[in-house]
């Protein structure tokens, strides 16, 4: 539940359940002193029940005698004992005659004739109460009739107020309910409220706290699904990803020490052999033209070793940071394969290089990729190859593979092999095997780096499977335009 809606929920149920609780309280109570819903026990406020009893007994010899001598009752000395015996039990004696009261209790106050139950009128129960005159009254009556006709009724009145004034009790005590009622519904509203937002608040202050002191090794856990629930996986997304961005700092720092070790390394080594050529043509030492010819011959060498490294850094960079556009579109990999080996079948002969093709005839295995980028994939694999061959006859195979969504492409050789331990990092830059790096004994340290790159960007994978001493095949996925089409390039 949204916190908007269990905070209108919350003052909704504010109003409601003290209204109801009032409303009860208000019941139970006028029902006590006043007794207007028909309790069981005597509802005649502070009037006890030998009271009733004995008001119940006049009550019945003042009918008797209205049935058989109703002018006796018209006779003060018969009518004022009985009126002052009823006032001594809480009650008082009323008598109307043809509308009119001739007779009236002296401890009641005078009450309209109008106020009065009308003749033939039957109260709904034996006690009820009634408003008159502005005051509740429990009211007995009994009508009758005089020989001469005049209609007449007999009236047995209690003053609901009376004896401690009931009503001055029950407005204090119906006020202090009202408050107190008021009070424990706020304070518990409040506190189930409360707790279920300001938990969760405590829990993303403390976390803001320890992550502006560096410690991101914790958990942000809950299962709530309102605005704080989304609030704190927002929080916990954010610390993950603060960890992880400080981690990947940590690594790219690392990473930019080594590459500046290694870059310096590499470029330093051939700068070197070419300053001493150098030296040695302007010190006379190549002094014939053949030693002439292989100085410069050398530096030349060297030169291109320097152009070519400079180049895969200034590539890996541009891959690295995003900055080299991908110009994607609809290839079929066997015959994007068959035309590249051709280019550079020529230049492999030539090195006693043996390549083999093999894919699936009448099978095409189209993606979506980009051209340059892949034949830059395919040469680094088979230069690496030849590289790290120690065979007279170097072999080469290439394989396609199609599957429901992907096509496989192996690069496959007789070369030297990669050791279990390096075979998991020889895709990382600047990886090389011989730690020295010799550049008789590896390139630059980037080319395998900007396969996986190239192959990641494009929606593959990349590993490679190999044994010592018996070659290496280095894999690569791409989906399938199938798989493909519809997706974002």
């Amino acid at each position: 539940m949204s916190i908007r809606k269990r905070l209108v929920l919350s003052n909704i149920a504010m109003i409601l359940i003290p209204v109801f609780l009032f409303i009860v309280a208000a019941m139970l109570l006028f029902n006590l002193f006043l007794g207007s819903v028909g309790l069981p026990w005597n509802p005649a406020g502070s009037t006890s029940n030998t009271d009733t009893r004995l008001v119940n007994d006049e009550f019945a010899q003042l009918k008797k005698t209205a049935s058989l001598s109703p002018d006796r009752l018209d006779d003060r000395n018969y009518i004022t004992p009985i009126s002052r015996k009823l006032n001594s039990h809480h009650a008082s004696l009323i008598l109307r005659k043809n509308g009119q009261i001739m007779f009236q209790s002296s401890g009641l106050k005078k009450l309209p004739a109008k106020d009065l139950p009308g003749f033939g009128a039957e109260p709904a129960n034996p006690w009820p109460n009634l408003w008159i005159s502005h005051r509740p009254f429990h009211v007995q009556s009994y009508d009758f009739y005089y020989p001469d006709g005049a209609a007449a009724t007999l009236f047995i009145v209690r003053d609901a107020w009376a004896d401690g004034s009931p009503g001055l009790t029950i407005f204090p005590i119906l006020f202090l309910f009202l408050l107190l009622i008021l009070i424990a519904t706020n304070g518990l509203l409040t506190y189930f409220v409360s707790r279920s937002i300001i938990r969760p608040v405590n829990t993303m202050t403390r976390a803001a706290q320890k992550i502006g002191e560096g410690d991101l090794d914790f958990q942000i856990d809950t299962n709530k699904k309102d605005e704080l629930g989304k609030l704190s996986r927002a929080f916990e997304m954010m610390r993950r990803k603060l960890k992880d961005s400080i981690e990947r700092q940590i690594r790219y720092e690392e990473n930019r020490k080594e590459v500046i070790a290694n870059i310096s390394h590499d470029l330093k080594t051939p700068i070197t052999s070419v300053k001493g050529y150098v030296e040695g043509i302007r010190d006379g030492v190549a002094n014939t033209p053949e030693k002439m010819a292989r100085y410069l011959n050398t530096i030349y060498a060297k030169s291109i070793d320097m152009d070519q490294l400079i180049d895969e850094l200034a590539l890996y960079s541009k891959l690295d940071m995003n900055r080299l556009p991908y110009h994607f579109e609809k290839v079929d990999l066997k015959e994007f394969l068959s035309d590249l080996i051709e280019e550079i079948q020529f230049d492999l002969e030539n090195k006693g290089v043996s390549l083999t093709f093999h894919a699936d005839e009448g099978s095409r295995y189209l993606i979506l990729g980009d051209r340059e980028k892949l034949k830059r994939v395919v040469t680094n694999i088979v230069g690496n190859s030849i590289k790290y061959s120690d065979k007279d006859q170097t072999k080469v195979r290439i394989s396609l593979i199609q599957s429901r969504d992907h096509v496989a492409v192996w690069i496959e050789d007789n070369g030297t092999g990669i050791s279990r331990e390096a075979l998991s990092q020889i895709f990382d830059r600047f990886y090389r095997a011989d730690r020295s790096r010799n550049s008789k004994t590896g390139g630059s340290g980037v080319g395998l780096a900007i396969v996986k790159r190239i192959v990641e960007d494009h929606g593959g994978e990349v590993w490679a499977e190999s044994t010592v001493h018996e070659g290496t095949r280095i894999c690569f996925t791409i989906k399938n335009f199938k798989a493909q089409k519809g997706e974002p390039e």
